[in-house]
C-alpha cells in the first residue's frame, strides 16, 4: 500500500513566516523611528518659538539710569499661548540673580548663562517644563550691566505634536505593511507557481512515462529541474535493461528448458537400459548448462544493481587481482600455471571492489576455458593516468570481426567452445565502462589472446 511521504514543513508557510517576521521587525523599526523623529520635530519646532520669544524680551529690556526697565512684548508670549493646554513662565533677572520681573522661583540652568540660548528639561509647578536662558549685555550712557531671560513652557503641545506625528506614521506604516504582505503574497504564488506546474505535469504523466521536464522554471530550479531529468533518465535506462534482460533471460531459459523436457521425455518412454542411461547423461548435460546459464545471468542481473549504485571508493586493485585469482583458479588438479607479474605496491582506482573482481574472474575464467595448456600470464602495470591490466592466453585467439561483437549480451564467437552463455565479456565491459576505463581484445604474437583493461589510476 503506498504512503504518503513525510512533510518537513510548507515552502509557502516558511517564506510567510521570515517574510512577514522581517515585515514586523522592520515596521517596529520605522515605528520607534517616526517616534523619535515626532519628538525631535516637535522639540526643534516649539524651541525655535521659546528662544524667539526669549530674545524678543531681552530685545525689550533697557538699562536707565543704572534701573532695569522691561517693556514686556506680551506678543512674544503670545506665541506660545497659541498651544492653549500649556502653561508659559518667564523671568528677567540680572548679573547678581536679582529678579526684575517674572517669577523669581524658576529652577536654575544647568550652565552658566552664554551668549547663546540653552535649552534645558526640568520640573516645575508639578510638572515638566522646558525653558531657554539666553544672556545679553546691556550698555547706556550712564551704566552698563548684565540681563538674562529665562522663559518656560509645559511640554503639553509638543506632545501632542509628537503624539499626532507617530498616530499618522503609524497609520502610514500599517497601510505600506498591508501593501507590503500583499506584494509577498503574490510574490511567493508567483514564486511557487513553476512547482505547481511541475506537480500538474508530473500528475497527469502515465507511470511509464519517463522523459525529461520541458518546463520553464527560475534559474534557482534549473538544478533541481536537472537533477529530476537525471533521474529520470538513470531510471529510464534502469527500466530498459531490466526490460531487455528479462527478455533475454527468457528467450535463453526457453531453448534449454524445452530440450531438457523432451529429453526427460524420451527417456521415460526408453526401454533399453544403456539408451535410458545416454537419455540421462544428456538431462545432466543440459541442466549442468541451465546451471551456468542462470549463475551468469545472476552475476549480470547483480553487476548491473551495483553499476547503478555506484557506490564507488579506493580500491587496490593489486590485491582485486589477487582475489580474482584465487577465486578463479581451478582447485583440482592439474591447476593451470600462472606467471603473475603485479608490483607489491598498492595500485589505486576509484571504484567498487567486487565488479572489478568479477569482471577479472571472468576474464580469467575464458583465459583458462580457451586459453590452451599455455601458461597463463597476468600483468599490471602503471601508468600516469592509469593502471593497466593484461590477461594472456595461448590459444586460438579472436577473429578480427568478432573483437567487439563479443562484448554484446549473449553474443559468442565462431570458435567459442559449447557450453558458454555469452555474458562473460558483455558482464567485463559493463563493468569496466562503469568505471571510466577501456578494455580491448588482441591476439599475440605467436598465437593466443591478450585482454587489456585500463582503468584511471588515483593518485593519492
Amino acid at each position: 500500500m503506498a504512503t504518503d511521504p513525510r512533510t518537513s514543513g510548507s515552502i509557502r508557510h516558511t517564506l510567510w513566516l521570515y517574510l512577514g517576521a522581517f515585515l514586523a521587525l522592520f515596521a517596529v523599526a520605522l515605528l520607534f523611528g517616526a517616534r523619535d523623529y515626532g519628538q525631535r520635530a516637535a522639540n526643534r519646532s516649539y524651541d525655535h518659538l521659546l528662544v524667539s520669544s526669549a530674545l524678543s524680551i531681552i530685545d525689550s529690556v533697557a538699562l536707565v539710569e543704572a534701573q532695569w526697565q522691561v517693556d514686556l512684548p506680551y506678543a512674544a508670549l503670545d506665541l506660545l499661548a497659541m498651544a492653549p493646554e500649556d502653561r508659559v513662565f518667564y523671568r528677567v533677572s540680572d548679573a547678581r540673580d536679582a529678579t526684575v520681573t517674572g517669577y523669581a522661583d524658576l529652577p536654575a540652568p544647568p550652565h552658566p548663562p552664554s551668549d547663546r540660548p540653552q535649552l534645558f528639561d526640568a520640573s516645575y509647578s508639578g510638572e515638566q517644563v522646558r525653558f531657554v536662558v539666553v544672556s545679553r549685555r546691556v550698555s547706556s550712557p550712564s551704566a552698563q550691566g548684565e540681563v538674562r531671560v529665562q522663559v518656560g513652557q509645559t511640554r503639553r503641545a509638543r506632545e501632542a505634536l509628537a503624539q499626532d506625528m507617530v498616530t499618522r506614521a503609524l497609520l502610514a506604516i500599517a497601510v505600506l505593511s498591508l501593501l507590503s504582505l500583499a506584494l509577498v503574497g503574490l510574490g511567493v504564488h508567483r514564486a511557487l507557481r513553476p512547482l505547481v506546474r511541475m506537480e500538474r505535469d508530473l500528475a497527469r504523466r502515465e507511470p511509464s512515462d519517463l522523459k525529461p521536464l520541458d518546463a520553464s522554471v527560475p534559474r534557482e530550479m534549473d538544478k533541481m529541474v536537472g537533477a529530476l531529468n537525471h533521474f529520470m533518465g538513470r531510471l529510464q535506462s534502469s527500466n530498459e535493461t531490466l526490460r531487455a534482460f528479462m527478455a533475454e533471460a527468457a528467450h535463453q531459459m526457453r531453448t534449454p528448458l524445452a530440450a531438457l523436457r523432451a529429453q526427460a521425455q524420451l527417456a521415460l518412454d526408453e526401454e533399453d537400459p544403456e539408451d535410458m542411461r545416454r537419455s540421462l547423461h544428456a538431462i545432466e548435460r543440459n541442466a549442468t548448462h541451465m546451471s551456468r546459464l542462470l549463475n551468469q545471468l545472476l552475476s549480470d542481473a547483480s553487476v548491473i544493481h551495483r553499476a547503478n549504485l555506484q557506490h564507488f571508493g579506493p580500491v587496490d586493485l593489486a590485491e582485486t587481482v589477487h582475489q580474482a585469482l584465487h577465486e578463479a583458479l581451478p582447485q583440482a588438479l592439474p591447476a593451470p600455471r600462472v606467471q603473475l607479474a603485479v608490483s607489491a605496491q598498492a595500485a589505486w582506482v576509484r571504484g567498487d571492489a567486487l565488479l572489478l573482481r568479477e569482471a577479472i574472474k571472468n576474464l580469467i575464467d575464458n583465459a583458462i576455458k580457451y586459453g590452451g595448456d599455455g601458461t597463463l600470464q597476468v600483468a599490471l602495470t602503471e601508468e600516469a593516468q592509469h593502471c593497466v591490466l593484461t590477461i594472456a592466453d595461448h590459444g586460438p585467439g579472436i577473429a578480427a570481426a568478432d573483437a567487439e561483437r563479443v562484448f554484446e549480451r549473449f553474443a559468442r564467437g565462431d570458435g567459442a567452445a559449447a557450453g558458454g552463455a555469452g555474458l562473460g565479456l558483455a558482464i567485463v565491459k559493463r563493468v569496466v565502462d562503469g568505471h571510466g576505463g577501456q578494455i580491448d581484445l588482441s591476439n599475440r604474437v605467436g598465437g593466443g589472446l591478450v585482454a587489456t583493461i585500463r582503468l584511471p589510476r588515483m593518485h593519492p
